[in-house]
């Protein structure tokens, strides 16, 4: 294997990995909150990691015009290609 690929495989794998690192965010916050922070805040708020921003950003919402530009298009395209 090339070097490129072994940080490919390494990088997915650790992206894989994405419970482990929430557990250990709540646990971190959980010492913290025993010790005193009691603020309110949340596991979030104490340590950010790389798949909040998804989270945060939600669902994408598509009207119905939208969903009728899509159909027409898929539909174009198949007609194209003869299906």
């Amino acid at each position: 294997m090339k070097w490129w690929e072994i940080l490919l495989i390494i990088q997915g794998y650790r992206r894989r990995n994405v419970l482990q690192y929430q557990l250990q965010r709540i646990q971190a916050w959980a010492s913290a909150f025993c010790m005193g922070n009691k603020e309110g805040k949340q596991p979030q708020d104490l340590v950010d990691l790389y798949f909040d921003h998804y989270i945060e950003e939600g669902e994408a919402q598509l009207t119905q015009q939208d969903i009728d530009e899509m159909q027409a298009e898929i539909d174009a395209e198949n007609a194209r290609n003869g299906f």
